[in-house]
């Protein structure tokens, strides 16, 4: 992991943006809070698909209350859904309307940067494999989580951020 500083973060960001991609508010107002950030790369499918994801009455179907939250533990349960975000999302779950539309016009020049952070204990404990959390980015990790798992794509490293201490 390379050590990065604020200017840098925002440079990359900036030329994401200017890229056409979504950059995160509340990302954006991470970088200048105390902590270190780290850039680095997952170079192994394995090591992608051990971070873990959120959990949240939203997205609960993928995530129920204590099973582990590692992008494949999540990414399996979509099975249940026939494979297919727009399942959830006409079960109910509009948060995953984004990843319907990122899974239609998916495009692995556009993953783009995945922030993370440390695993809180009770995470580590719940998700034993998991490696750290998906702080921004979610929507497309799971996109490419299940592409992954179907095997309509191959793996590609994917550019991550970290940012410590826990973020919030």
């Amino acid at each position: 992991m390379n050590k990065v500083d604020a200017a840098t973060v925002r440079s990359i960001l900036d030329g994401h943006e200017a890229s056409g991609f979504h950059v995160d508010d509340r990302l954006r107002g991470e970088i200048d809070q105390p902590g270190e950030m780290y850039l680095d790369v997952l170079a192994t499918r394995e090591e992608f698909l051990r971070l873990v994801w959120q959990s949240s009455d939203a997205t609960r179907p993928l995530t129920p209350v204590g099973q582990p939250r590692t992008l494949l533990d999540c990414a399996c349960r979509l099975s249940t859904f026939g494979w297919e975000f727009q399942a959830l999302i006409q079960a109910g779950f509009e948060w995953f309307r984004p990843c319907a539309d990122i899974d239609k016009a998916f495009d692995y020049g556009k993953v783009g940067l995945v922030a993370l952070t440390p695993l809180i204990e009770s995470e580590r404990r719940e998700t034993i494999a998991g490696n750290y959390y998906i702080y921004d980015g979610v929507h497309k990790s799971i996109v490419l989580a299940k592409r992954l798992l179907r095997r309509a794509n191959g793996y590609e490293p994917v550019q991550v951020l970290l940012l410590t201490p826990r973020r919030s």
